[in-house]
């Protein structure tokens, strides 16, 4: 056997001994990659969990901010809702304040309509003293007419005895001489009718 065909087959000796060793570097390669391919992937996911956990605490803060500005709110409502229910409380009052008004405004009608009825009757009865009145005038007025004709009629009788006494003072005049009885005798009856005639004239004068 030649060296040439010696070392053929040590090397081909070689390679049956160094395949499995091939093998195996190339698995062990392989998962060497595959866990450097695992590694970069966890580490992926790892900034990508910093980066999610980033913005969940950014999150929770902006819930903090907004629970508090929610707090803030909800105390101004419960302060405006407090305002609200004085206000309420008010507006009851001043209720109850208009209901009492309005219960003195109906019992003052109530008074005005008892007035109004006892005004109509005192007006009725007022219309019937007019007409009770307007018909005594209207008797008056027939006696002042009566009494004016009669007043007339006496004036004219007195005008009457005043010519009769004059000239029965004339013929007395005429006949004082001869005749001193008869004109103490009318003189006497001219005083009696003056009487009379005062009388009259008292009776007259309204």
């Amino acid at each position: 056997m030649s060296q040439a065909e010696l070392v053929q087959m040590m090397a081909e000796l070689l390679d049956q001994k160094l395949n499995p060793i091939h093998v195996r570097l190339d698995r062990i390669e392989g998962n060497v990659r595959a866990l450097q391919e695992g590694q970069a992937r966890l580490e992926g996911e790892v900034q990508a969990l910093k980066e999610g956990q980033v913005r969940l605490e950014g999150e929770v803060q902006a819930l903090k901010e907004g629970q508090a500005r929610l707090e803030g709110e909800v105390q101004v409502l419960k302060e405006g809702q407090a305002r609200l229910v004085d206000e309420v409380q008010l507006l009851q009052e001043g209720q109850a304040r208009l209901d009492q008004r309005l219960h003195r405004v109906e019992e003052d009608v109530r008074t005005l309509k008892v007035d109004m009825n006892a005004v109509k009757g005192d007006v009725q009865t007022l219309k019937e003293g007019q007409q009770r009145l307007e018909g005594k005038v209207e008797r008056v007025e027939e006696k002042v007419d009566n009494l004016t004709l009669e007043m007339r009629s006496h004036f004219r009788y007195i005008e009457n005895m005043l010519h009769k006494h004059q000239a029965a003072l004339d013929m007395a005049s005429r006949q004082f001489s001869s005749q001193q009885s008869s004109i103490n005798y009318l003189i006497k009856k001219v005083a009696e009718h003056d009487m009379d005639i005062f009388h009259l004239k008292n009776d007259l004068q309204p």
